[in-house]
């Protein structure tokens, strides 16, 4: 065992020591003393030399090693974490240089449990002043610092509950005059922290008004020497007024003195304006009761006693409220016989809880049936019984004459009377279904009035509808009572002709409607004629469903339009592939402007000297999804029957504006661009207000823009146009004059509206060298003469360029330089401008050089062909007359004047006759080529193995044939061009 008094001056003789009294020298006693202290110190010491070897420790310290250690280093193995071995080492080095070092760490016992410890290393100082070692004391604080985090937490709880309801506590010395306030107190009241709050300054945020009131209650609790209860305002210093409910109990001295308070406030500011609104709603109530038209009212379920009736039942039902308060009248008795059941089923559903809201009639006392919402709360008590009812019942009969009306409005068209698209749908389907279940017909009639439109742009839209319920009225006298007749939308009109005998029926009844609707109308002393188109579908031979009698009678109506209008057409599947091309353009063309379909694509305009392109045309093109690449020479003509050319127009011109911006943002070389322009587009007046609008807003040289337009939108308007061209050329845009020679030609025209470019029409061009020569020449000569540009259209051959430059003929354009390219290709035309003639040429593609056995036609081959399925979906059409032009085992390339597209999911069917064998071939066009309004495909065959086998036997045996005749007896080949011949086929 260390003696602790080894490290002190030993007495002389420390064996004789009996007492502290008996010390010959104070130290020996201290040192006595303090070696007892070590030995029974409850917490472990350790004393260590300045090289950190350990000179002794007291018997505590065997509770925390099992081995007793060496030196500190040992002595550390049992602190954790690592970086605490680190903290004990460096605070021992410091204690070695003089420095008392306090600090906690973690210690694992020798039985393996963790104890979290404070340590302090002391100096021991030697007689040199010197540190000779360090004392080391280590204190277990595990308990300790559990019991502290215990009441951390439940200080935080105590906060946590008192901002959540928004109490604050507080302990008051009256004696000391100083008070104590949580946290929450401090924010209740606004103040800071730092002040010490005080009687006279927790006094003063009291609203002034409630002071003594405050003050009564305080002194009263003094006085009495009792708990007390006050409500008050206070005032906060950032002027904010909230209400406070406080209770406090106080404490008393030996003496019966209250020397202490302790209470609670809670901020009640909240639930005082509620109860403060509440009792206002209440008094609301009240008088809204008094007042309404609907009646309010209580009752007891459970003994069917009327507790409440407002003054408002009696304008309802015309028995006075008190009567069925005092059980003179019971409101059962009132209800309309047939819905009394109905009322007694919502009773029974309010005692399981559920809250319905009905409406249902009633029998007022002067006999009227009025009709009635009722809207009842039930109430329930603890054990689900139901013990109150209260209800509001209104007067809806005004409101159910309404929604009747309303009904009526939504199924009928609001001009003619007539039912609507909505109820035709309805009747139409459930036709469908009688006729379904008792295998009866019926026909469908579409019709459509021819140039409604226009009437009513000229006389007005009121002397339209007049014209519109006149229509109507003509068409039911063509009907039997026993048809529907409906009202589409706009001018169309559709009929069902019931339980149809045959096909006789609709057709009288269409052969009525156009006779009777083309006999003159009389309205506002204008005499007005009109006329109407009609298409038939009948059930079920065109269809058995509704979609597809509507598309089929709709188809009808198309080609009733097509072949003249002022007819009837009943539907059949001979429609042929031009009829069905022009009949869907015409239904997805309004799609196509709100889809963004259309692009713009560039023709050069190239000087007939040089071959340097020196400006272009922009030419709209329409991406169909189903038709591909359609010109406008397909949809402009559908265009302008509707007021979609007007957007299609303005739509270009914006197009060309913006694509010549992104050009001129790109540094590219700029050449004017021309933009052909609708006759009908200038019939309104903001034409060039918008053009010159669209200039500005986009910031381009208006030189770079030439508007192309036709004769005829100049005798439109002659005085209009020319006021409108004067200030269209003042702001630098260039005018030309298309297709001259065709329409009007007046001399007069180019002279007065000064005109800058002369277009002569490719049909000219086409037949430069037969009797068009003179024409040519006069045009040039002339247009030179009065300091016009020309440019000839359609240049297609050498031959034609050097006619044309021959009459010095200023520029050129057409597919002998370049058909019309998208803008990326048009684009590298800016960067390389000078084009070689012929380049615009098409190649036939690679798909056309096809390597299997193929037999070339040296005249055409007519064939019928159609389209027989489109995206998977079968369709019936009519045949088309084409020209096959050779035919192997692979496909053939035929010719036509229908723009088709390139696209596998359209199968196309070929019908034709070889060596007296009539065969039909399927497949998908590949690809397609241009000449001159006319088109050239190559057609992929889609065939078995044992059609293939067929068709190879077959073209062997006219191959033999062919080199012994061109045009065999057995074969219908064609011997006049194939362009006349198409021709003629259409006519």
């Amino acid at each position: 065992m260390f003696k602790f008094q080894n490290f002190f001056k030993k007495a002389d003789n420390p064996s004789n020591i009996k007492s502290p009294g008996d010390f010959e020298h104070p130290l020996s006693y201290e040192a006595l003393t303090a070696d007892i202290l070590f030995n029974t110190y409850p917490d472990p010491i350790i004393i260590f030399n300045n090289e950190g070897r350990i000179i002794s420790m007291n018997h505590a310290i065997t509770d925390l090693v099992g081995k007793i250690p060496d030196n500190i280093r040992q002595f550390l193995k049992q602190v954790k974490p690592p970086k605490n071995i680190q903290q004990s080492l460096e605070c021992f080095q410091k204690a070695l240089q003089g420095q008392k070092q306090i600090f906690n760490s973690v210690f694992i016992k020798k039985d393996g449990h963790i104890m979290e410890v404070n340590v302090a290393l002391i100096p021991i100082p030697s007689p040199q002043e010197s540190v000779e070692g360090v004392l080391g004391i280590v204190r277990d604080i595990t308990e300790l610092r559990k019991k502290s985090e215990t009441l951390s937490k439940m200080e935080l709880s105590i906060h946590n509950a008192e901002k959540l309801v928004s109490i604050g506590a507080w302990d008051y010395d009256v004696i000391e005059d100083e008070a104590f306030w949580s946290d929450h107190m401090y924010g209740i009241f606004g103040i800071e922290r730092d002040e010490v709050p005080s009687y006279e300054s927790f006094f003063r945020l009291i609203h002034p008004d409630d002071q003594d009131h405050f003050l009564e209650k305080y002194n009263e609790a003094i006085n009495n020497k009792d708990n007390f209860h006050v409500k008050y305002r206070i005032i906060r210093p950032d002027g904010e007024e909230r209400i406070m409910n406080q209770q406090a109990s106080v404490s008393l001295d030996e003496n019966l003195n209250v020397v202490r308070i302790i209470g609670i406030t809670v901020d009640i500011t909240e639930q005082e304006m509620i109860q403060e609104k509440l009792a206002e709603n209440q008094e609301q109530l009240k008088t809204i009761s008094s007042i309404l038209d609907a009646g309010i009212w209580s009752a007891d379920p459970r003994t069917n006693k009327v507790l409440f009736c407002s003054r408002g039942i009696e304008s309802i039902c015309g028995y006075p409220s008190h009567a069925f308060e005092e059980g003179k009248i019971l409101w059962e008795n009132l209800i309309f016989p047939e819905d009394l059941k109905g009322y007694k089923v919502r009773q029974e559903q309010l005692k399981r809880g559920k809250v319905p809201r009905y409406p249902y009639r009633i029998v007022h006392k002067n006999g009227e049936i009025i009709w009635v919402q009722d809207e009842i709360i039930p109430t329930f008590d603890r054990k689900g019984n139901l013990v109150r009812l209260d209800g509001i019942i209104t007067d809806i009969t005004e409101q159910k004459k309404s929604e009747e009306q309303l009904a009526y409005l939504a199924y009928h068209d609001y001009l003619t009377d007539l039912p609507n698209r909505r109820m035709f749908e309805l009747e139409l389907d459930s036709l469908i279904e009688k006729a379904l279940l008792y295998h009866t017909e019926f026909a469908l009639i579409y019709i459509d009035m021819d140039g409604f439109k226009r009437i009513n742009d000229t006389l007005g839209h009121l002397i339209g509808d007049k014209l519109l319920i006149e229509i109507a009225s003509r068409f039911r006298d063509c009907l039997s009572s026993h048809d529907f007749l409906a009202r589409m939308g706009g001018d169309e009109f559709t009929a069902l002709i019931r339980n149809m005998k045959d096909i006789e029926q609709p057709v009288m009844a269409a052969k009525e409607m156009i006779n009777k609707i083309e006999e003159p109308y009389f309205i506002n002393d204008y005499e007005i004629y009109i006329t109407a188109s009609i298409g038939i579908a009948t059930y079920p031979n065109d269809g058995d469903d509704a979609q597809t009698l509507l598309k089929r009678a709709d188809t009808a109506l198309f080609r009733a339009k097509e072949m003249g209008k002022n007819n009837y057409q009943i539907y059949n599947s001979s429609m042929n592939i031009e009829s069905y091309k022009l009949y869907t353009l015409d239904r997805d063309l309004r799609k196509a402007i709100n889809n963004n379909e259309f692009v713009m694509h560039y023709q050069p305009k190239v000087d007939a000297k040089s071959g340097k392109m020196i400006g272009a045309e922009a030419l709209i093109r329409w991406e169909h999804p189903k038709w591909g690449l359609v010109s406008p020479n397909e949809f402009i003509s559908l265009a302008e029957q509707t007021n979609l050319i007007f957007r299609i127009t303005d739509w270009s011109f914006r197009a060309v504006c913006e694509q010549i911006k992104e050009w001129e943002k790109m540094n590219l070389p700029l050449v004017p661009v021309s933009v052909n322009i609708s006759p009908k587009r200038f019939l309104k007046n903001d034409w060039l207000e918008m053009f010159l609008g669209i200039v500005k807003e986009l910031d381009i040289d208006p030189k770079l823009l030439e508007l192309e337009i036709v004769e005829s939108a100049i005798i439109s308007n002659e005085e209009a146009f020319l006021s409108s061209i004067e200030k269209l050329k003042e702001a630098g845009i260039k005018l030309s004059l298309d297709d001259f020679g065709t329409g009007y030609s007046s001399l007069l025209y180019l002279k007065k509206f000064k005109v800058d470019t002369v277009k002569i029409d490719r049909g000219f061009i086409k037949d430069a060298f037969d009797s068009n020569d003179p024409i040519i020449k006069s045009i040039i000569y002339l247009s030179h003469g009065l300091n016009m540009n020309v440019v000839a259209e359609g240049v297609e051959t050498e031959e034609q360029l050097a006619f044309l430059r021959q009459l010095e003929c200023d520029q050129i354009q057409g597919y002998l330089f370049s058909k019309p390219v998208p803008v990326k290709e048009f684009e590298n035309m800016l960067l390389h401008p000078l084009l070689r003639a012929g380049k615009g040429e098409a190649r036939k593609p690679s798909v056309e050089r096809r390597r299997v056995f193929r037999v070339e036609f040296t005249f055409p081959l007519s064939a019928k062909m159609t389209i027989i399925n489109v995206k998977g979906k079968q369709v019936k059409l009519g045949k088309t007359e084409v020209l096959v032009e050779d035919m192997g085992m692979g496909g053939l390339k035929f010719f036509t004047h229908i723009n088709l597209p390139v696209n596998p999911e359209i199968l196309i069917e070929f019908e034709t006759t070889i060596l007296n064998e009539q065969i039909f071939l399927q497949g998908h066009i590949v690809w397609k080529q241009e000449a001159n309004d006319f088109w050239h495909y190559g057609l992929q065959f889609t065939l078995s193995e044992a059609e293939e086998t067929n068709l190879t036997v077959l073209l062997n045996k006219l191959a033999i044939k062919l080199r012994e005749n061109p045009i065999p007896a057995d074969c219908p080949f064609i011997k006049e061009s194939k362009e006349a011949y198409l021709n003629r086929m259409r006519l």
